[in-house]
This record gives C-alpha cells, structure tokens and sequence, in this order.
C-alpha cells in the first residue's frame, strides 16, 4: 500500500514537472503548416477525446475468488514440523491478514504454497491433515491466474500506470525503464502460472510501485492520442492542396515549394519526427507487454477490451497511431516528389548545401 506521505510527494513532484511541451511541439508544428498551405483552420486537440481510453469500472475487471482457508488449530496439533507454514495461515487469519490488498494476496497465496509444498514430505502419509493440505494446494493453484487479475485490475498502481494523463510525454524526457520492465515483469508472471508460482510480496511489492511511481504510461497513450490528431490533420491539409491546388503544377520548384520544403526539414525533420521517435520507441515496448498481457487465462472480458482497444494488433490506440505516421510521411513524398524537392533529388540537395 502507498503511505500518504509517499504519496503526497509523488504529487508535489508532478506539479514541479515540465511544462506540456509535447502538446505544445505539435499545435506549433500544424499551425506552421496551415499558415504554408493557405489551408483552412484545423481543429485543434481535443484532450477530452482521451476519455474514450478510460479504465472500465473496477467491478467489471474485478473475480470472486472462494476463500480457501485451514484452521490453525488443525496446524498446531499435527504439522508441529512446519513452523513456517503456521506462521503464514495464523498471519492470513489476523484481523491485518483478512484485509490484504490484491497485489499482496498474490504474494502471499506464492508464499503460501511454497510452503505447503515444503510442509508435505513431514508429514506421515496417511495423515489426514496431509490430504487436508495436498487439496488446498490443487484448489489454490486453480486460482492463481484470478488471483494474478485480481492483483493488477485492483491495484491502484497499474489503474495509475494505464490512467491517461493531462500531459503528453514531455519533448526532451528521461527512459522510464523501470515502469516498462516492471509491466513486462508482470506480465512473465501471469503467463508463468500456475506451474511457477507467484514470487513473495517483497519481490513483488517494487513492481507494482514502479507503475504507480511513473508518469510516462498515462503520458504515452496521451501521446499517441494527439499524434494521431496531428499526424492525421496535417496529411490531409497536404492531400488536399496537392489535390485541389498542386504546388508545382510543372514538376519544377517553386517559391511555395520550397517554403514547404524548408517546413518539412526545420519543422519536421528536425522538430516533431526526433519526438515520434521517442514515442514510437517507448511505444513499442509498451504494446509488447499489453500483448504479453492479454492471452494470459482468466483476464477479465473488460480488461481484455481495453487493453485491445489501446495496444492490439487492429483498431487500437496503437495502430491508428502507426498508420497515422506512416500516411503523414506519404503525403510528403507525396507532395516534395512532385516539385522536385524530395531527398535524393536536385532540389533536395541544394536545399542541404543551403
């Protein structure tokens, strides 16, 4: 569980963050272009759209899961030779054991069964409590998976991490490697299961933190919402001006020509493609641990939904961003080609020596 104070200043870190220049990269970027291709006013972006990737409701990703539980006077009469398995059911049964959050019941069901698996060869074979132990373990390693779902859609910290955000990833940022890692973590846990249990809560406990500690997961589908907006706004502004008014009629540079060219290089090249870059990169690496997530047995119908709807492999967040940048580069070989302009052609080159 996040202390308040922890909290607190994870919040007061976030207000002293950096100014949301992402935002402010691409509004400059299509106000530049609009200006350059006497093309009507666009739209700008709608950050309220973002909505439409928000979390479904709690009880929708949330499992009933049976308790399974075992006397701890049965233990204290006949499994006096596994102490550690008594101190975990007499934990599980404190007033503090029966109020345990998800992510720490998966820790504790993995702890749970690695000594009720220790616990068994001490005991005689035809003892009752044996029997009594070997069923609780079959039972409990059904759950694990519903366990596992439960951990992470009833955790504040993976909601936090798949929670999209005000701000788009900043321009010039940090890798926030330790979020990415522990989602993919994670991820190596859920589809282990049940053959490999669950590691302790120690183990598992700076995991969950490192989602609830990052900024960057909300700021990345944030990101990739408003390239879309962008990418897809400026492809049409330069589809329709080569399709309505065609900047070189001849094949051959003119001013305008070059006036675009000189956005695509400065504006382009040199601007918003280093950030689609970054956000391409960081979201590759956020898709294939969604990916990894979703096949694994007992995920929720809803959190499959949604993690589909934001990182599938057809009409996700994430593939309308691809193909979003893939038809803004075509418009502009598109449109550079046709005067002439183009790297690799005459004009291209006297553009670089310029």
């Amino acid at each position: 569980m996040i202390r308040p104070a922890l909290l607190l200043c994870l919040l007061l870190l976030a207000a002293c963050g950096p100014a949301n220049d992402g935002l402010a990269l691409q509004s400059d970027y299509l106000e530049r272009l609009q200006r350059s291709l006497d093309a009507a006013d666009v739209d700008a972006f709608d950050s309220r759209s973002v909505s439409q990737y928000r979390l479904p409701a709690r009880r929708e990703r949330l499992s009933e899961i049976p308790e399974l539980r075992i006397g701890l006077l049965d233990l204290v009469i006949d499994a006096r030779r596994c102490p550690h398995l008594q101190q975990l059911i007499s934990q599980r049964n404190s007033s503090l054991g029966k109020q345990l959050m998800p992510s720490q019941r998966l820790g504790y069901e993995g702890d749970l069964l690695r000594a009720i698996d220790d616990c068994l060869p001490h005991l005689p074979e035809d003892s009752s409590l044996k029997a009594t132990l070997q069923r609780l373990a079959n039972d409990k390693r059904q759950q694990l998976r519903a366990v596992f779902w439960n951990a992470l859609n009833g955790s504040p910290e993976f909601e936090n991490y798949l929670r999209f955000a005000d701000q788009a990833l900043p321009v010039v940022t940090q890798e926030d490697s330790a979020a990415l890692d522990a989602l993919q973590r994670l991820a190596s846990i859920g589809d282990g299961l049940p053959p490999q249990l669950p590691p302790s809560a120690g183990e598992l406990d700076p995991l969950f933190f490192a989602l609830y500690a990052s900024e960057q997961g909300g700021q990345l589908i944030t990101s990739l919402a408003s390239l879309r907006h962008t990418l897809d706004t400026g492809s049409e502004m330069l589809e329709q001006r080569q399709q309505n008014r065609p900047l070189c009629p001849t094949g051959q540079p003119t001013p305008r020509g070059r006036i675009l060219q000189n956005i695509f290089i400065k504006f382009y090249a040199g601007g918003l493609q280093p950030y689609l870059a970054q956000v391409d990169q960081r979201g590759q690496q956020w898709q294939a641990a969604l990916l990894q997530l979703q096949p694994i047995a007992g995920i929720p119908p809803a959190t499959r939904m949604h993690l589909q709807h934001l990182a599938g492999e057809q009409d996700s967040l994430w593939q309308d961003f691809r193909a979003a940048t893939a038809r803004h580069v075509k418009a502009w070989q598109t449109l550079l080609n046709s005067c002439g302009l183009a790297p690799g052609q005459a004009g291209w080159n006297n553009a670089v020596e310029s």
